[in-house]
């Protein structure tokens, strides 16, 4: 009979370790973000449905970017 399955095995990424290295790659993105944004959270029906406002320039690395694709893909699977 095989032994106990792990607690850390993660169906998509693999391990626990590897579900916290996305984890902690996520939240560098939104630190990064946030540092420009602030820490005020608004509304977000209430932003997108507003005027775009300010424009800002924000350098991502290609890294970050396709984090940010990630989340952003995994934001609309909750929609």
């Amino acid at each position: 009979m095989p032994g106990p399955v792990s607690d850390s095995y993660d169906p998509e990424f693999g391990t626990g370790a590897n579900a916290h290295d996305v984890h902690a790659a996520i939240q560098r993105v939104v630190d990064r973000v946030t540092m420009v944004l602030g820490t005020e959270l608004h509304n977000i029906v209430e932003v997108v449905q507003s005027k775009p406002g300010h424009t800002r320039r924000f350098n991502f690395s290609e890294q970050e970017l396709r984090v940010v694709r990630f989340a952003l893909l995994r934001a609309m699977e909750s929609v």
